[in-house]
């Protein structure tokens, strides 16, 4: 039998009771301790009413992260094509049939959100996506928070990655919160998802979704075909 769908009353309820989870960045992308300060990162999911529209679903990610002022992209706030060669944060969700969703977001309002069914093979192209993102700078911490539709995400989560990078050339840093490599890869791959680690998808995505992918009345099914 069908799961009778939540009231907004329930949903609100439901919102209120999750616990979300916080991660921790502190080691480089191959287990090392970084060099700088660590990065914060939360995940906590988030039901609005809104009026005269569809409902908000999304999952809220906020972080605290060292701000290292590197160049920006030379192009204005908004989708920005290999946002990964500038100042960046990365998140990646992940299924077990390998299909993911990764979120990069930069300190000056540039952002990208690609879907993949199986490792670099996309299922979109990034510029039909939208991203509600905010950025402010503390002293020389870099506080941001996002907002990623549900109909982003693949169905059945079972595994997550985060991701810091800065610096210029030879003095790049990446950061990772779970290290990319078993000690014998030499460069950085984010796409390794077999060195991704569990999430208890269920303390950021209530049950009654994420089942299979979630179809919203702004995107539709962005996972179409992809089941």
């Amino acid at each position: 039998m069908a799961e009778m769908p939540m009231t907004e009353e329930e949903e609100l309820q439901k919102a209120a009771a999750m616990s979300g989870i916080r991660y921790t960045i502190d080691k480089t992308w191959d287990g090392l301790p970084l060099n700088h300060d660590p990065i914060q990162v939360d995940l906590k999911w988030h039901f609005e009413r809104l009026s005269g529209r569809p409902h908000k679903r999304v999952v809220r990610i906020t972080f605290d992260a060292p701000f290292f002022d590197d160049p920006e992209p030379n192009e204005p706030p908004g989708v920005t094509d290999k946002l990964w060669n500038y100042e960046v944060m990365e998140f990646f969700f992940a299924n077990d049939r390998g299909q993911y969703l990764e979120i990069e977001v930069g300190p000056h309002g540039h952002w990208l959100c690609l879907l993949f069914d199986g490792v670099r093979t996309t299922v979109n192209h990034g510029e039909e996506l939208e991203l509600e993102c905010r950025n402010k700078w503390r002293g020389d911490r870099w506080l941001g928070e996002i907002e990623v539709p549900l109909a982003y995400f693949p169905s059945r989560i079972t595994t997550f990655n985060s991701y810091h990078i800065h610096g210029v050339d030879d003095e790049r840093v990446y950061a990772a919160l779970y290290p990319v490599t078993d000690g014998t890869h030499t460069e950085p791959d984010f796409h390794r998802l077999q060195f991704f680690q569990r999430i208890n998808i269920r303390r950021v995505i209530p049950d009654g979704y994420g089942d299979r992918p979630f179809a919203d009345f702004k995107y539709g099914d962005l996972w179409a075909g992809h089941y």
